[in-house]
């Protein structure tokens, strides 16, 4: 009795895709290589960028935020020399970290204890360079120019710009703003609500810049 033919098998697509690509790798081991390297290289430095600019911004607002907690403990008969402890502060923060977001807001302020001593010019420039910096900042500036404007206000005053600031705020700014409200309200001798903003602002951003200076406040208060 004759035998059946047997049709031979079709090919598996897969089996025959990665046999071919193998052998490709195998026949370009040093362009593999080559390029697997530079992969690594690119992820490395992606990843040491991203450390850095985060580390950066963070050692920024902390700088700001010990310059901004000086200032606010001015009171209206304080002297000149503590006027400047706390320029040099600010001016600290502006040399450190020109690139931060901080420093354009650390120019704003330095321009009220400039003011405060006397020196209009010099006043003039810090104010000048602030705005100039918050402008760059496009799609914050509305934000930014009208929270940092309370700077110039009474404590109730600030503290209504704040509060204000806070129901329309881009995110970023809310930990900032919250400690500017707890040290409006010790400035204005409202101990209490001050904490309750601290412990507030401890609570939910512990890792930012303020958050940390918040808890540093608050063991001022105890």
């Amino acid at each position: 009795m004759a035998k059946k033919s047997v049709d031979a098998e079709a090919p598996d697509t897969f089996l025959q895709v990665a046999t071919h690509s193998w052998n490709w790798v195998l026949a370009h081991k040093l362009l593999v290589a080559a390029v697997a390297f530079v992969v690594v290289v690119v992820a490395v430095g992606i990843s040491g960028w991203a450390y850095y600019s985060n580390k950066y911004e963070k050692d920024s607002g902390l700088a700001f935020a010990k310059a901004l907690r000086y200032y606010h403990s001015l009171k209206p008969q304080s002297s000149q020399d503590d006027v400047n402890s706390v320029s040099r502060l600010l001016d600290d923060v502006i040399s450190r970290y020109p690139r931060s977001k901080w420093a354009s807001f650390a120019h704003l302020y330095l321009a009220r204890c400039y003011e405060r001593v006397g020196n209009s010019d010099g006043a003039t420039r810090e104010y000048e360079l602030g705005v100039k910096g918050l402008q760059e900042e496009k799609f914050l500036y509305p934000q930014w120019l009208v929270t940092s404007a309370y700077a110039q206000s009474s404590p109730e005053e600030g503290i209504k710009v704040v509060k204000q600031g806070l129901q329309v705020e881009h995110p970023f700014l809310e930990p900032y703003l919250r400690y500017n409200l707890a040290l409006l309200y010790q400035e204005k001798g409202d101990l209490e609500k001050a904490k309750k903003e601290l412990q507030d602002l401890k609570g939910r951003f512990s890792s930012s810049p303020f958050g940390i200076e918040a808890d540093k406040l608050l063991e001022l208060f105890r």
